[in-house]
């Protein structure tokens, strides 16, 4: 079994993420969800580095995902009380 909360190797990364793409959908980043992005961190007052987590919440926004999954909840719960709701850390079944 694999244990989520420890850092893996890439090879075996790899292979998670290509098996999960396999699933998913790839929604693309338009212009006006980087100026979303951006808008959020500047209302909430975040550094740079929280870029990335911004544009991960704002194509949930734009896609009305249900939920989104991450094992750093805090980094899109600090984000949108909308966003919050939404954000589920994954656990692995059995466990």
């Amino acid at each position: 079994m694999i244990d989520l909360f420890l850092p893996q190797s890439t090879s075996l990364a790899q292979h998670l993420i290509a098996d999960n793409l396999q699933t998913l959908e790839i929604v693309p980043l338009v212009a006006d969800d980087y100026r979303a992005a951006i808008n959020l961190m500047v209302a909430n007052n975040l550094p740079g580095g929280g870029i990335y987590d911004a544009l991960i919440a704002q194509i949930a926004f734009r896609t009305k995902a249900e939920k989104l999954f991450t094992l750093n909840p805090k980094h899109f719960t600090r984000l949108d009380e909308s966003m919050a709701v939404k954000v589920q850390v994954p656990t692995i079944e059995g466990s």
